[in-house]
């Protein structure tokens, strides 16, 4: 039984030991190698995706084939493709695991019968989504509004043992500049 996934549930919603523990019986525990995709572009995602330990992240591709990181995922963080999972529709990220993983997965269609189970189940779900719009929203707005260096020194500050596992590339891509930038961006900051 994973304590960090039943103080992450307990964290939001009432849930029992024995509510919890059929629960688990409902998702599927992996351990995932470092490389191996958990989602390809183009099928559609049936799990979201609860990080144990490790670290996952997605990615979207360009036209001309450039890969851009959408999300992070450490321990204690969801992920998936959340428009794919909950319409049914092809996937149009990649999740990948960057380090060897421990993962819950929570197929969707055992979800669904869990809400049929335990309504709470269902605010717990709802709540999850909320903060992903709400992550989204403020992505969306950080990529509108502010500067790259102000993004990444947001990332310093609010996550960084990113910077400490994710190879410096991928943080580039997160924020949407070149690597090159990215190391013109970290003298600056150094220089300060």
């Amino acid at each position: 039984m994973s304590q960090r996934l039943l103080e992450h549930f307990r964290s939001r919603i009432k849930i029992s030991d024995e509510e919890f523990s059929l629960l688990l019986d409902h998702m599927e525990h992996k351990q995932v190698k470092k490389k191996e995709k958990l989602l390809e572009i183009g099928e559609v995602c049936n799990y979201t995706i609860y990080v144990n330990e490790g670290l996952l992240y997605s990615y979207s591709v360009d036209d001309d084939g450039n890969e851009h990181v959408v999300h992070f995922a450490l321990e204690d963080y969801w992920i998936s493709d959340l428009y794919s999972f909950l319409n049914r529709t092809p996937a149009t990220v990649d999740i990948i695991a960057l380090e060897d993983s421990d993962v819950y997965m929570f197929r969707y269609d055992k979800m669904n019968e869990m809400f049929e189970i335990f309504p709470f189940i269902n605010t717990f779900y709802r709540q999850l989504y909320e903060k992903a719009y709400i992550y989204a929203q403020q992505l969306l707005d950080r990529a509108l509004g502010i500067s790259a260096i102000e993004r990444y020194v947001q990332i310093l500050k609010e996550r960084p043992h990113l910077i400490q596992r994710v190879p410096l590339h991928l943080i580039a891509s997160y924020l949407g500049i070149t690597p090159e930038t990215l190391s013109r961006i970290r003298r600056k900051l150094v220089k300060r």
